[in-house]
């Protein structure tokens, strides 16, 4: 199996790439709009959805907890980035 350093899977731990963190994006919008988000989460089909086609895609091991997992990193990080434009915005 060929993978690059970003799209290994190290033990219980695997690592996002950029390009596999912008398909996650795009998948769950899709799937979004065809709404399988009911609520404030998305349903368990789309994080295997998004884990198969990373797997297919990018030949690694992506599981639908990695998915889930990933998808809280970012809108943690999110919300951090958002904070600070807000902080910025005010002193400008």
């Amino acid at each position: 199996m060929s993978t690059t350093k970003n799209e290994k899977c190290k033990g219980k731990h695997f690592t996002w790439s950029k390009l596999m963190s912008h398909m996650l994006l795009e998948i769950l919008a899709e799937e979004t709009l065809k709404g399988n988000k009911p609520s404030s989460t998305f349903k368990a089909e789309s994080f295997v959805k998004v884990a198969t086609k990373i797997s297919q895609k990018f030949n690694v091991q992506c599981e639908p907890k990695y998915v889930d997992n990933h998808l809280k990193t970012v809108k943690k990080e999110w919300g951090i980035i958002t904070k600070l434009k807000n902080k910025i915005g005010m002193i400008v």
